[in-house]
């Protein structure tokens, strides 16, 4: 049992911002031509036309989790440090998702990589199923803790940790329209996302203290200005845990990180030899760390393709396992994540012809811009990540002597913090290059 359980917090806030077209009553054609005079008028953002040309290209051949971290690689990070959620970003879209209709419904599917409204909420009950895993695993812990209190020695403390998923729609009541009540209970049974009208001076202070709460602090806002916004979509997933088996602080010491640039840097080194799943072949390795609560954790060395699915070929094995204590931030907010929808054929939801009809009768609503920031760190007890996006929508028995892989993480790695099941969910995914 470990002395002190650390956190990783793994949080992906999905902000969306609509524009308001003219009321009810107005005929579409007349609420397309109000909003483009407000649009002309500059107050909203107006649905930009992004040519093709300078957008990077998504590969719709391969999954949601690969073309997205191919395409922001693409994007100016290949050789940087970075990290994302893949998850919550698909989270997050499906509040916008549901409520759209037609073509724009269609093309954000095949965007996140979804062939239908059921399976997109399948694939939500899986990630809430895993949240469910680790809530047994923490109630379990603690009623051993309890149980067994005065085998476990006067330092330990009790189990901690938690692992949450959750959903929030904030209508700004100083524009015009209203969210349909079909939109609202369906989010609320598919995502248990709850609804609330907040005046325009209170939007943004309500939406943050939200965002703040739900990331345990680390995330005290998402924007300095919301007033603006018709309508703000929040997902947040937060995720508290650590190492099974803990990095002995006295084994930690400094040695030389050689950078994707070629350059060599002082990190300080996590070092513990024991047996894990690792895998190697002639074009990379990479060692699986089980984390409590069903979550692993996947460092990567070399450029090994398709990572899930050589995990079931993975075999344990006795390894010298060396990695650097690590702080990362990363801030996508040059477009990146609007240019991956409209890469992955999602260009309508861009635009003044998005029909999120479902959401709202009265609000003509698209995206307008997508913002994630993330952050994490790791030391001897356990990993701590934070992810705030926000997307703008205008309105063994034998004794021998075992063979010792090693595995030192000298060098640039890929990381990935998934979940430990059958169809891993990949939480995080980012790079360490310099």
């Amino acid at each position: 049992m470990k002395k002190k359980i650390f956190i990783l917090l793994i949080t992906l806030l999905l902000v969306s911002v609509f524009v308001t077209g003219c009321g009810s009553e107005a005929s579409a054609e007349k609420q397309q031509s109000s909003a483009e005079e407000n649009l002309t008028a500059g107050n909203k953002k107006e649905p930009q036309e992004r040519p093709a040309h300078d957008i990077p290209e998504a590969d719709m051949n391969k999954d949601f989790n690969a073309s997205l971290i191919e395409f922001i690689e693409k994007c100016g990070f290949a050789d940087k440090n970075y990290m994302i959620s893949p998850t919550s970003f698909r989270a997050a879209i499906a509040l916008a998702v549901s409520g759209a209709d037609n073509e724009t419904k269609d093309e954000l599917l095949r965007a996140m990589g979804f062939n239908s409204m059921d399976e997109m909420n399948g694939w939500y009950e899986r990630v809430s199923a895993s949240v469910g895993q680790y809530d047994e695993w923490l109630e379990n812990a603690k009623e051993e803790f309890k149980e067994y209190r005065q085998y476990f020695g006067d330092a330990a403390e009790e189990p901690d940790g938690a692992f949450d998923i959750q959903n929030s729609i904030w209508k700004n009541t100083g524009y015009v329209g209203e969210l349909s009540k079909k939109y609202i209970k369906y989010v609320e049974d598919n995502f248990g996302a709850s609804a609330s009208n907040v005046s325009e001076e209170k939007i943004t202070e309500a939406v943050n203290e939200w965002v703040n709460k739900n990331t345990g602090g680390l995330i005290p806002s998402i924007s300095d200005d919301l007033s603006r916004a018709d309508l703000v979509l929040v997902n947040t997933l937060y995720l508290r845990t650590s190492w099974i088996s803990d990095f002995s602080e006295f084994n930690t010491e400094e040695g030389d990180f050689k950078t994707l640039a070629g350059e060599t840097v002082k990190k300080d080194f996590m070092r513990q030899q024991s047996r894990f799943r690792y895998y190697e072949n002639e074009k990379g390795k990479f060692v699986v760390v089980p984390m409590n609560g069903g979550i692993n954790a996947v460092f990567v060395l070399g450029d090994i393709e398709n990572v899930l699915s050589k995990m079931p070929e993975a075999e344990y094995a006795e390894v010298a396992l060396k990695l650097p204590k690590f702080e990362v931030e990363t801030d996508l907010s040059d477009d990146q994540l609007v240019d991956f929808c409209i890469a992955r054929g999602a260009g309508t939801a861009f635009t003044a012809n998005a029909d999120f009809s479902l959401m709202s009768d009265d609000m003509r609503l698209y995206i307008s811009d997508i913002i994630q920031k993330t952050k994490i760190k790791t030391d001897e007890k356990g990993i701590e990540a934070a992810a705030a996006t926000a997307v703008m929508m205008t309105e063994g028995t034998i004794m021998t002597e075992p063979e010792i892989k090693e595995f030192t993480a000298d060098q640039p790695f890929k990381y990935m913090i998934l979940t430990d099941s059958d169809e891993p969910e990949i939480l995080f995914y980012g790079q360490l290059a310099e």
